[in-house]
This record gives C-alpha cells, structure tokens and sequence, in this order.
C-alpha cells in the first residue's frame, strides 16, 4: 500500500469497517484448536500476532479475548493509530513497526494471520519464502500461520472501478480501490493499482488524495509451491471463507470469496507438505 493511503488512518479504518471481524476471529481460534498441534502448555498461553494489521481490528478483538496480542505494520502512522484506537477502549496491544518478510517478536506466538489480503504487497518469490521462514520462527511447533489472499477467480479485475462510500458519524470516505485502466506488468506478475480517497469530516475541507499501489495477487498453484520450497510447515489447508466454521475446501463457485490458506508448523524442516486438496 502506498504511504500516501496510509496516512489517513481514520479514513482508511472506516474505509474498511465493514467487516465482521468478531466472526472472523472465530475462525481464526478455530483452525488454531481444530488443525494445529501446539501443547497444552503452551496454548494456555493465548497469543496473537496479526501481520500487515493496519488498525488492526483483529488484533484489538483478541484483546478484548484476553489474549496478550502483537500488531505488525510497515506504517508507523498505521500503528501510532491501532494503539490510540487500543488505549479508547482500555484494551492493551503491542505495537511494532516492521516489515512482514524479516522481523522478530520477543516471543513466539501460537496463532498469526496476514489478513485483508495485505500478503499481495509482498511482491517476488524470494520475498514470500522468506515471509513464510519469518513467521516459522515466530511461530511455536505445530502453530497456525492463516492467510486471507484474494481468490484466484479475482485475479482479473473487471470492467468496472472498485469504489464504495462509507460513513461513521460524521465522518464519509468515498474510495476506490483499482480501476479498469490499471496496469499489470505480465513478467514481474504485479498490478498498478489506483488508490483514490475522498474524506469529508463535519464542515473541514474536503480531502482528496490519490496515489498508486504495486500488488501481486498470487494464484493457488504458486502458493503451494512457494509453501512447499520454504520447508517450515508440514500441513495446508486452502478454504473459500472466513465466514464459515467448519470451513470448506476452495473451489470455483460463488460461495468461495477469498482463497485462506491455513498453515502449521512443523517441528523440523519437511521437504514435503500435505495439502488438503489436489489440482
């Protein structure tokens, strides 16, 4: 995401309130119960961290569990915000400053998840590997990595420009997330993606922000290899939902919106993974 989009913290927050991030984090605690293998001990220490969190909104649902929770973000204004947003409702939140492909927590945590598809900034083969080796080892044995990436059904935007209105008091952000005219770069497999803000806040002058974002949106098969070359997880499971316990297996049709990859680590390096389905 680029920096210019990020700086509207409370703007962006609202932009993407319209989840229900309450039952996605269900879903999060329940593959962590139901997939992974991490020991009693150590899962009585209920810890969280959420990667590319932005204001991270499941890092504050978790502590609001009890659950003592880390949010990672490369914006220092995007964690300045989830940690102001923390201390209104009393909760307690760790905030760190880092980017998602090197970075490493004073303790290793039994659950993470990169949600909202923000795992299409990261943008080479290199680099993924290098993020799935990173979270391993911030991860304790038999822990859960999950991943919400964009469907593959996704990967070609349509014919029509991706903006929608949203409102919170007396805040409105009218946003557009990608347009036909963008551009994709067919040998580095990234997309230039227009990011438009229009923010009206009570009787202040109407802001109005433009910039652009380089993602990659990366399709099934390429995950399961670059899964496979980081040799840090032993299982992988690719569901269609968040919003389904117990989930379903990814396919083609409409009740599948988001391609979530469900990953547990394994003890020791593996040189190969057992995938819950097969293409």
């Amino acid at each position: 995401m680029s920096k210019e989009f990020y700086r509207n913290t409370k703007a962006y927050d609202i932009a993407f309130s319209d989840r229900e991030f309450d039952t996605e984090c269900d879903f999060l605690i329940w593959c962590l119960h139901n997939l992974g293998k991490v020991k009693k001990t150590k899962l009585e220490k209920k810890n969280f961290l959420e990667l590319g969190c932005g204001p991270a909104r499941h890092t504050r649902e978790f502590a609001k569990r009890g659950w003592d929770s880390y949010a990672l973000d490369i914006s220092d204004e995007m964690i300045e915000y989830a940690l102001h947003e923390a201390r209104k409702e009393s909760l307690q939140i760790n905030g760190i400053v880092g980017n998602m492909i090197d970075f490493k927590l004073n303790k290793k945590v039994i659950l993470a998840a990169t949600l909202m598809e923000s795992i299409a900034h990261i943008l080479t083969n290199d680099d993924m590997v290098n993020h799935f080796k990173t979270v391993s080892k911030n991860l304790v044995d038999g822990g859960i990595y999950i991943i919400e990436g964009t469907h593959p059904q996704f990967f070609f935007p349509d014919d029509e420009t991706n903006s929608w209105i949203s409102e919170e008091g007396n805040f409105s952000v009218e946003i557009t997330f990608g347009t036909p005219e963008d551009t994709y770069n067919s040998l580095k497999q990234t997309w230039q993606v227009s990011n438009k803000m229009k923010i009206k806040h009570g009787n202040a002058p109407v802001v109005e922000t433009k910039s652009i974002s380089e993602v990659r949106w990366y399709l099934l098969q390429e995950m399961k290899l670059l899964i496979e070359k980081a040799g840090v997880f032993d299982k992988a499971w690719f569901f269609g939902s968040l919003y389904t316990i117990p989930p379903f297996v990814i396919d083609e049709t409409e009740n599948s919106d988001a391609m979530v990859i469900v990953l547990r680590k394994a003890k020791k390096k593996v040189n190969k993974v057992k995938f819950n389905l097969d293409l």
